[in-house]
């Protein structure tokens, strides 16, 4: 596995490369584009000296005569200038290379035949009052034939080589030091992550100054408090669940001790004492297996079509007696709303977690207080339908305890005189999670009273609850 230093560094050197790599093929394309503009300009110059001294000529003697177009194109004519010059019918009557006449057959040894000379290069047409006369055939030795040109090119490919060079060394230096930078940061921040004194240090990690780094120093800074948060969390179910065992364990333990002893009689109420307490540890361990599950990757809800009308009038039925053994007012009212919604979930988990939350609204709700429950499909938030669940019961929770209600375990009575096992509500938000909804707990102000209300979110119609249903608890 490579270092970043090495990632830096091989990444910095190929990029220079390849930035030269270009450089150099634009440079090549651009010095031959020049050459072959020079060429095709010196050709024109050409042209437009000769055609007027064969016009004049023309002109003069009434024909292109050889003898007389020779003696006027020598002047002319260097020793780097090829020129042909053919009559009307492509005939040719002057041959001149490097300043000296040549045959027919000399030239098309070196050019081949000239049909075929004449086809591949254009010649210019030489007309006189309109009408075609002749032909020209005019050319210069290549751009690098001349010395200087030579000297010219050489020295700019010296230039460019140099500069190459330079830039790879250049190159080089800098993404040796850049990289060396980069690591020795990585380095740090890599021991700082895994220093085994990462959860004891308070300061955190000391950042680098660079973004995406500081992003990583963030995100591990806010890991790290998450792991404390858990530890605490986990330290406190230690303690949470040894107690809420070791209650009635001890009062199992003391219990047979006294029937053992003989100071207690082993009667059907002291059988049902202990039955109870049995109870309660198996119901307490239930919960706990259960929140496990609920919380796990691996588990999946069935969703089906729920019947929000009928669901209510069984959390009525379900809790009537409760509410009358306790004189509270209890009402469960299915508010219609949009008759096109429908409500995929589980039954039987949507079912546990509305009792769950009715349980501890009871719980909580003094005598003549007041508890109600309502479910519907209010208007579409955001284009988006929902069925909402509503659990209003009287009384208040302490401020400090609203942000940990959902926590495991957790109760506003420290001292955990209260019934329960404080994994209700737990339960309930996992459960809900896993229908990809929202719970929320808040205080309301109502007509002077103070009341508690609960509400749940879920995703309506059979697309939301396939989405949410292979979502695990988070």
């Amino acid at each position: 596995m490579k270092s970043i230093f090495a990632k830096i560094f091989s990444g910095q050197l190929a990029a220079a490369l390849t930035v030269l790599i270009l450089m150099a093929l634009i440079f090549l394309f651009a010095v031959q584009a020049s050459i072959t503009s020079w060429n095709n300009d010196r050709k024109y110059d050409i042209e437009n000296l000769m055609i007027p001294a064969i016009s004049k000529t023309y002109r003069l003697t009434g024909s292109l005569s050889q003898s007389e177009l020779t003696k006027a194109l020598l002047p002319l004519i260097t020793d780097y200038l090829y020129v042909y010059v053919f009559d009307a019918a492509k005939n040719p009557i002057v041959l001149i290379e490097q300043g000296t006449a040549r045959s027919v057959q000399e030239v098309e040894k070196n050019v081949g035949p000239l049909s075929t000379f004449l086809s591949l290069n254009k010649p210019a047409p030489i007309k006189e009052s309109g009408v075609i006369i002749g032909y020209l055939c005019v050319d210069s030795v290549d751009f690098l034939a001349y010395k200087a040109n030579r000297i010219f090119i050489g020295t700019m490919k010296k230039a460019v080589l140099a500069g190459s060079l330079l830039a790879v060394f250049l190159t080089v230096i800098l993404s040796e030091l850049i990289s060396k930078a980069f690591s020795k940061k990585t380095s740090a921040l890599a021991d700082s992550i895994s220093s085994p004194e990462l959860l004891k240090n308070s300061s955190g990690i000391e950042k680098t100054g660079i973004n995406e780094f500081d992003k990583i120093v963030d995100s591990v800074c806010a890991l790290k408090e998450r792991l404390g948060r858990e530890s605490q969390l986990r330290n406190q179910w230690m303690q949470d669940i040894s107690h809420d065992l070791r209650t009635p364990v001890t009062a199992v333990k003391m219990q047979i001790e006294g029937m053992k002893d003989g100071v207690l009689l082993p009667d059907a109420d002291r059988f049902d004492a202990l039955y109870s307490e049995l109870m309660l540890i198996e119901r307490l361990v239930q919960n706990l297996q259960d929140l496990s599950r609920f919380e796990s990757p691996e588990m999946r809800i069935s969703p089906a079509e729920t019947d929000l009308n009928s669901f209510t009038e069984k959390m009525r039925e379900r809790f009537c007696l409760m509410a009358e053994k306790k004189h509270i007012s209890y009402t469960a009212e299915y508010l219609s709303g949009n008759p096109e919604s429908v409500l995929f979930a589980d039954p039987l988990l949507l079912q546990r977690c509305v009792s769950n939350i009715l349980q501890n609204a009871f719980q909580y709700t003094a005598e003549n207080g007041r508890v109600s429950f309502t479910a519907g499909f209010p208007e579409k938030s955001g284009g988006i339908q929902q069925a909402e669940i509503k659990v209003i019961n009287s009384g208040s929770i302490a401020e400090c305890d609203l942000p940990h209600i959902f926590d495991r375990l957790y109760r506003g009575d420290r001292s955990r005189s209260s019934a329960g096992s404080g994994l209700g509500l737990s339960i309930a938000d996992a459960i809900v999670r896993l229908h990809g909804g929202t719970i929320t707990v808040e205080n309301i102000r109502t007509n002077g009273e103070d009341y508690v209300l609960t509400r749940i979110l879920l995703p309506a119609g059979k697309t939301a609850a396939d989405s949410g249903a292979g979502n695990p608890a988070s």
